[in-house]
């Protein structure tokens, strides 16, 4: 499981943890290691319950012990996603989700946010951007605004993160929307992509994910690091 540590900038970090598998694993990843102060001086929890769910409630119970257990501060709102304009309900949590990013940016002097994203999301993106005639995809570094996102976990698969924390009898919590194939990203991670791990490569999101740091490789080249993708964050 390769965790790149080196895009990491040296001051305060936010952790966004929604409590599913990824964040949790990306929390005990970069918070283990070393005593409590330096985790807690270094790192800073961020959750954010959009109230769309009924156990929304719960999961940011969960994220808020979570943070007490690493010893590192939490940060929470319990928001409430207003649609304005054309907007989706998906578009309108990611702004209530980005400008509460931006506030603690600002309020909480950090340096970057890290996400739990990982190959299986780089994997599932560079699918639905086929569609649309573009490559890009998620990566490491992005800006967006005013809010600097890191993402060390590219580099592992979602099992790989599963199998850690199974490995330390952790537990996380899983949204139940995730299993609603109706919706595209959920349908190419459970149907697309197994599909073609069947059929055409067992080893396809590999593929996939060393194509895309080809593609961004070369974007960066012309283009600024701005990740445009819904996922993001």
């Amino acid at each position: 499981m390769r965790v790149n540590r080196s895009i990491l900038p040296p001051g305060r970090i936010g952790l966004a943890v929604s409590g599913g598998s990824d964040s949790v694993a990306l929390a005990f990843l970069l918070t283990k290691g070393g005593n409590k102060k330096n985790a807690a001086e270094r790192f800073v929890i961020l959750h954010v319950d959009h109230g769309l769910r009924e156990e929304s409630k719960e999961e940011f119970t969960f994220v808020k012990s979570l943070a007490k257990r690493l010893g590192v501060p939490f940060k929470g709102i319990h928001a409430k996603v207003i649609r304005k304009g054309g907007e989706s309900l998906e578009m309108a949590a990611r702004r209530v989700r980005l400008s509460f990013f931006s506030d603690c940016m600002k309020n909480l002097k950090l340096d970057a946010i890290a996400t739990g994203h990982h190959m299986d999301d780089v994997a599932e993106t560079f699918i639905m951007r086929l569609k649309r005639v573009s490559i890009s995809n998620i990566r490491e570094k992005s800006q967006v605004g005013d809010i600097r996102f890191v993402r060390p976990l590219l580099g592992c698969r979602d099992e790989e993160l599963k199998t850690y924390l199974r490995k330390y009898s952790e537990t996380w919590r899983e949204d139940a929307s995730n299993d609603d194939t109706s919706i595209e990203r959920n349908k190419v991670r459970h149907e697309i992509i197994p599909y073609l791990e069947r059929n055409l490569d067992v080893n396809i999101v590999k593929h996939l994910y060393r194509l895309s740091l080809i593609q961004a490789s070369l974007n960066t080249r012309e283009n600024s690091l701005v990740t445009q993708d819904d996922n993001e964050c």
